[in-house]
């Protein structure tokens, strides 16, 4: 039987596949999504989600019911075999970060996933369990799934189908591997009891007979990784007896229950396309990288925020079909980026324990300063060193700097005569307070922010802000008449 056909079809349905259908539903999109499993997977896997991904699910209407399911990180550090800190960041819980959340917060994977799952089907996603797929094809106005439950249509398709991507491989597309690959065992644990002794700090143990990582995860759950050393087997560190006897120096079997031990190959790969026709890879199926920056899903759900809004203005007839094109031109190098900074991050345990020559950076350290990947390609225009990053999220009047933003592009300036330049009817003008963002708005300038809350351009006045405008809209294949996705209204003062 076929079934009746959706705007977009999601293949998997794990964090980043419901979170692609979340957003997409969002944008007044009819989506379908696929997962073969039947259940949440019960076993936690990603840990840690920066203030970039928090603000996406802010934006999602999500910040109540994830700060219930999240626990901040007090910091993160580099520390010898002895406990001591090599380098290190602290990241206090009564400040007012730039984004408007914590730097890190940690999770316990299939809670979140659950709670994901009912935002989206209430939001409108057609999940539908125990499906599995078995081709895709395209023409030229649709794509078809062929799964074991009949047919399913579409006029795009997102495959969100982790790591081994079967959707990828179909496609032709290949990984590129970044240059790292590490086994390692990873324990997840919940505590019986406090163990004061356990840091409150994520720490990258430099220990010369076996580099270490230790997680803080939310609520009672605790995580050790363990790299595996010359001659050691998967099964054998996987077993109860060797995994106590490596918790030892933390825990015995009394103060914790084991919750799982796996041997994970981290490794590094970036997929050398995001985009053939109508289908379009998220997720693990496009960049897979090691975990000790945390970004694994983090980067899964930058895919989401980047190409569901991008989707809706080709959608709505706003913008050309180019600018689909600006989805892997800007997601690969920016995954690659993270890639990279993660990589480096893994090399420097290894370094700092003594296991290998010293030619890491010590930058690439948790406080060590190496500046996170910027957008330096696609919708973007000028120099300005704002541009490519993520737009502060100041609270004015009580209330956080994205309420007043809406789902299309914003123009953030100080100055209310200060109109939206040549993006007219696309861009949502925004007044705040003068001084409010220092560093991003020139006073009596303007700040043009992506739907993204990216910053694609900042103007000085107002010759600047047409000018960038005028530029913005060529990127787009846009009109400045074209109807009106920004937001219901125009003009918001905050």
């Amino acid at each position: 039987m076929t079934s009746n056909r959706v705007d977009v079809l999601v293949v998997g349905g794990g964090p980043v596949g419901v979170t692609m259908g979340l957003l997409l539903a969002r944008r007044g999109f009819g989506v379908r999504v696929l997962e073969r499993a039947t259940e949440v997977y019960d076993l936690p896997r990603a840990i840690v989600m920066d203030d970039e991904i928090q603000r996406v699910f802010q934006n999602a209407g999500l910040a109540g019911g994830l700060r219930a399911i999240t626990t901040p990180l007090a910091g993160a550090e580099f520390v010898t075999v002895d406990g001591d800190r090599i380098i290190g960041v602290e990241m206090p819980t009564d400040v007012e970060y730039p984004l408007g959340h914590p730097p890190s917060v940690t999770y316990y994977q299939p809670e979140l996933e659950a709670f994901l799952r009912t935002a989206a089907v209430d939001a409108g996603v057609d999940l539908r369990l125990g499906v599995e797929v078995a081709s895709v094809s395209q023409t030229d106005d649709g794509v078809l799934v062929h799964a074991d439950d009949g047919d399913h249509s579409a006029a795009w398709l997102v495959a969100a189908d982790g790591a081994s991507s079967p959707i990828r491989k179909q496609l032709g597309l290949s990984f590129v591997d970044q240059g790292f690959d590490q086994d390692w065992l990873v324990l997840d644990v919940k505590l019986k009891r406090p163990v004061p002794t356990l840091s409150p700090f994520v720490q990258q143990i430099c220990d010369p007979a076996r580099p270490t990582t230790y997680v803080v995860g939310h609520d009672d759950y605790r995580r050790w990784e363990f790299q595996l050393q010359p001659g050691e087997s998967r099964d054998e560190m996987s077993t109860d007896e060797r995994v106590w006897q490596l918790l030892e120096p933390w825990l015995t079997p009394g103060d914790a229950d084991l919750v799982r031990a796996v041997v994970y190959r981290f490794h590094a790969t970036v997929a050398d396309a995001m985009r053939v026709g109508r289908v379009f890879l998220a997720g693990d199926a496009a960049h897979q990288m090691p975990p000790f920056l945390g970004q694994g899903l983090c980067s899964g759900v930058r895919d989401a925020a980047n190409l569901a809004w991008k989707l809706r203005m080709v959608a709505d007839g706003v913008a050309d079909d180019r600018l689909l094109d600006t989805y892997g031109d800007e997601r690969l190098p920016h995954a690659a980026g993270v890639v990279a900074h993660a990589v480096d991050t893994g090399r420097l345990i290894d370094e700092l324990s003594g296991r290998a020559a010293a030619t890491t950076d010590l930058d690439a350290a948790y406080g060590g300063g190496r500046p996170f990947p910027t957008i330096d390609h696609g919708i973007r225009v000028g120099d300005h060193p704002s541009v490519g990053r993520q737009l502060p999220q100041p609270t004015i009047d009580g209330h956080p700097l994205d309420d007043s933003l809406g789902d299309g592009f914003a123009v953030v300036t100080d100055d209310p005569s200060m109109g939206a330049g040549a993006l007219g009817d696309l861009a949502r003008v925004v007044v705040v307070p003068r001084g409010t963002m220092p560093m991003a708005l020139p006073p009596g300038g303007a700040v043009v922010v992506r739907p993204d809350r990216y910053v694609a351009s900042v103007a000085h006045d107002a010759t600047e802000l047409a000018a960038a405008s005028a530029a913005i809209i060529n990127h787009l294949g846009a009109t400045s008449s074209s109807t009106d996705i920004a937001s219901p209204t125009n003009r918001s003062t905050s």
